[in-house]
C-alpha cells in the first residue's frame, strides 16, 4: 500500500457500490464523479451483484469512513455501499508478498 502523509502505511479499502444508471449516459456519468476523488486510487464497472468496484485510500479507517459517508453514500444514484479493508496482501500484481514460515510440528508417537 501506499505510504499516507506521516509514512505510515495508508488504510486501504475496496468498495462494492451499487448505482442507478442515468439515462443517455448509463453508469459513464456517476462513475466519472466518483473517481474524480483524490481519495478513489481505482474505480471498475464490474458485472455481478454490484455496478462499481472502487479502491479507496486513506490515512486511517476513520477518514476512509468518513470519505464513504460524507462524499460517496450520499452521492445521487449511488444506492448501496459494502466496504471491504484490505487487512493483509499475500499477492499483488505477480508478486509474492508474504512468505511464511513452514511451522515445524513435532512428531507425536503414541
Amino acid at each position: 500500500m501506499a505510504k499516507a502523509n506521516n509514512s505510515a502505511p495508508a488504510v486501504r479499502a475496496l468498495i462494492e457500490v451499487s448505482i442507478t444508471p442515468q439515462k443517455d449516459v448509463g453508469f459513464d456519468h456517476i462513475a466519472e464523479r466518483i473517481y474524480s476523488y483524490p481519495e478513489v486510487k481505482s474505480c471498475y464497472l464490474v458485472s455481478g451483484g454490484y455496478d462499481l468496484l472502487v479502491i479507496v485510500e486513506g490515512e486511517n479507517i476513520q477518514t476512509v469512513a468518513d470519505f464513504i459517508a460524507a462524499k460517496l453514500s450520499s452521492m445521487a444514484n449511488v444506492r448501496q455501499t459494502a466496504t471491504h479493508f484490505l487487512l493483509r496482501k499475500y499477492k499483488e500484481e505477480g508478486q509474492v508478498l508474504h512468505n511464511p514460515k513452514k511451522e515445524r510440528r513435532p512428531n507425536i508417537s503414541y
